[in-house]
């Protein structure tokens, strides 16, 4: 590692607090508790694993490896940590305290390595032999930048999982105490009316499952387009009844949901092949059925407005 180099990664440790502070500044607890699928951490147990990194896995170690030669380092069990302390009944703030100050003693030793020390090494008991280079690199690209990344991930879910699970009760909302006859008045011929706005959502979302499990299992699967007029005609959306189309939806909405929340971080980076959009992650198309949502949604109040 050149100079430049080790001058990025100290560049990084030092800019992480604030960037961390900021990233969680105003979080309500719900976000700060959120888990993104079964077995991940939320972003308070990622906060607690910095904390606990900073001092076990990256301070203790600097320190031996400066002042021991090659001293035995042992494998840390992150996930043992997490029910072993308790993470989840942390408290936010009271952790990027100790977290932000641990990282200040490391900046103050780290700053003074010499050249000739950054070659030192100690022996970990799962990676092999590291150097200070090593760690400082793993530090700050493995550690600060990856897991700002899952923070930062963890809120974009979040933040799309909720406005899809809302979308249900949105839709009854819109559809609630509309007479008959303003359900099923189209604006112009060739334009929908409310309920045929409601049962095409309904039906779309059978689409988008299909579209969510495809990319789970299979490498960039290629989409396929609902003809929705035929589909409307065929379906006789214009007949539906209101409280059963909410109703299905509702059901099928809560899959999705399951479906979606049970993939792993990295799942959510997976692709497809949209036929007008082109290449989507699981990520992406979630954001893309939440508009769908949102301008049928739009269209149906707009209709009875």
């Amino acid at each position: 590692m050149d100079e430049a180099e080790r001058r990025r990664h100290l560049e990084t440790l030092a800019a992480t607090p604030a960037a961390l502070k900021a990233a969680v500044r105003g979080l309500p607890k719900r976000i700060l508790l959120f888990t993104p699928a079964p077995g991940k951490w939320s972003i308070l147990e990622i906060l607690c694993h910095m904390r606990d990194m900073e001092r076990e896995a990256y301070l203790e170690r600097y320190e031996r490896i400066l002042a021991e030669t090659e001293p035995r380092l042992p494998d840390l069990n992150g996930e043992a940590y997490a029910i072993e302390r308790d993470y989840r009944s942390a408290k936010a703030g009271e952790v990027l305290r100790d977290w932000t100050r641990l990282r200040r003693e490391t900046l103050r030793l780290l700053r003074k390595v010499t050249a000739g020390e950054w070659t030192r090494a100690g022996l970990h008991e799962a990676a092999g032999r590291l150097t200070m280079e090593d760690f400082l690199r793993r530090q700050a690209v493995g550690n600060d930048e990856a897991h700002f990344g899952q923070i930062e991930a963890i809120k974009r879910r979040y933040t799309v999982l909720e406005t899809l699970a809302g979308a249900p009760a949105a839709m009854a909302a819109a559809l609630k105490g509309a007479s008959d006859e303003a359900l099923r008045r189209r604006p112009a011929p060739e334009k929908w009316s409310m309920i045929e706005n409601a049962a095409h959502v309904r039906d779309i979302e059978r689409v988008y499952q299909a579209r969510f499990s495809k990319m789970a299992f299979t490498e960039r699967p290629a989409f396929w387009m609902l003809e929705n007029d035929r589909a409307a005609e065929a379906l006789r959306y214009g007949k539906a009844a209101p409280a059963a189309v909410v109703k299905e939806f509702r059901r099928l909405r809560e899959e999705t949901l399951v479906l979606l929340r049970a993939l792993p971080h990295q799942a959510w980076r997976r692709t497809g092949l949209h036929p007008t959009r082109g290449e989507l992650t699981v990520e992406q198309l979630a954001g893309v059925l939440a508009g769908h949502d949102e301008r049928h949604l739009e269209k149906i109040r707009s209709l009875r407005g």
